[in-house]
């Protein structure tokens, strides 16, 4: 998800001619810099222990502004995407807060698993928005490719309650134009062999 944080941050201060883009916005940490070492916060804080390395707590790399018009907690998928809409309508005085380097929380441990079915209708079209602006609208905007790549996951019914919870979701996903199939324990170690079905109700 390095390459969507990359483009996020391009689609945000690239100009177009239009005042939308010119919000005077403010970054908040350094760019991010070319590491030999994997970007995983908790691979990180594992190796400091280890090494009985005392963590030195790091704040903005610019002092924060006293006022905002608009405070975007978490530096997500969401989160990017909110400030990336706000600078688009032209609001100005935006500010990002992320603890860590942008995308590199739930985020980054999820890549490529952008869940397109959820129990409410209002978060189906805000994932289905979120997969359109990651898989096209970005690269078209900013000439970047996201290092989006499109793939399917599993839900895990483990009893008959998740497994109902799992039609009725497919039933949602079906008025969405979502492709979503219910598969039996046999049909779930077709598709996937190497998972052990004997305690599974279905898929």
């Amino acid at each position: 998800m390095a390459s969507l944080s990359r483009v996020l941050r391009v689609a945000a201060t690239c100009p177009r001619g239009r005042a939308a883009w010119n919000l005077g916005l403010q970054p908040l940490a350094t760019e991010a810099r070319p590491t030999t070492e994997k970007s995983v916060p908790y691979q990180r804080t594992l190796k400091e222990e280890a090494q009985g390395a005392s963590v030195v707590p790091q704040g903005p790399s610019q002092p924060l502004p006293s006022t905002a018009n608009v405070v975007v907690i978490g530096g997500g998928s969401l989160g990017c995407q909110t400030l990336y809409h706000l600078a688009k309508l032209g609001v100005g005085g935006a500010v990002l807060l992320e603890r860590e380097r942008l995308t590199s929380g739930t985020t980054w441990h999820t890549a490529g698993l952008l869940w397109q079915l959820r129990p409410s209708d209002v978060e189906v079209e805000l994932l289905a928005h979120t997969r359109q602006v990651v898989s096209r609208d970005l690269e078209e905007e900013t000439g970047l490719h996201t290092g989006w790549i499109q793939n399917g996951g599993l839900f895990i019914a483990s009893n008959q309650q998740r497994l109902n919870e799992y039609k009725r979701l497919m039933s949602l996903g079906k008025a969405y134009g979502i492709e979503s199939h219910v598969l039996s324990p046999a049909e779930t170690k077709s598709l996937y062999p190497l998972m052990n079905v004997d305690d599974l109700y279905g898929t």
